[in-house]
């Protein structure tokens, strides 16, 4: 069959259907039946998640600052703490130097 033929078939059968026009307000009549549709309800995961993962993003920002904060006042008290207990050291070393000179008197 040559593929002529066939489109011409087709075409001689689709010049007898009857034509529809369609109305002139059909694309106003279509998107106000969309408009119109039942809305889906405001709660749907793709929300929940729009607004869950930004907010946990946050929230782990704000952990994660709080838990630098401490832990360099944890740093700052250790090496006071260090600090304090080489004071004590050397004060405690003079005291023998002290005490060792005044035995040898």
């Amino acid at each position: 069959m040559d593929k002529e033929e066939e489109n011409d078939a087709l075409w001689e059968l689709l010049g007898r259907a009857r034509r529809i026009e369609a109305s002139p307000y059909f694309a106003r009549r279509v998107v106000g039946a969309i408009r119109n549709e039942k809305k889906a309800s405001r709660f749907s995961v793709r929300v929940f998640l729009r607004w869950l993962i930004p907010s946990a993003a946050v929230a782990g920002l704000v952990l994660g600052w709080m838990a630098y904060q401490n832990q360099e006042q944890d740093v700052f008290d250790a090496d006071f703490n260090r600090t304090a207990d080489l004071q004590s050291l050397v004060t405690s070393d003079d005291s023998f130097l002290w005490i060792e000179e005044d035995s040898t008197l």
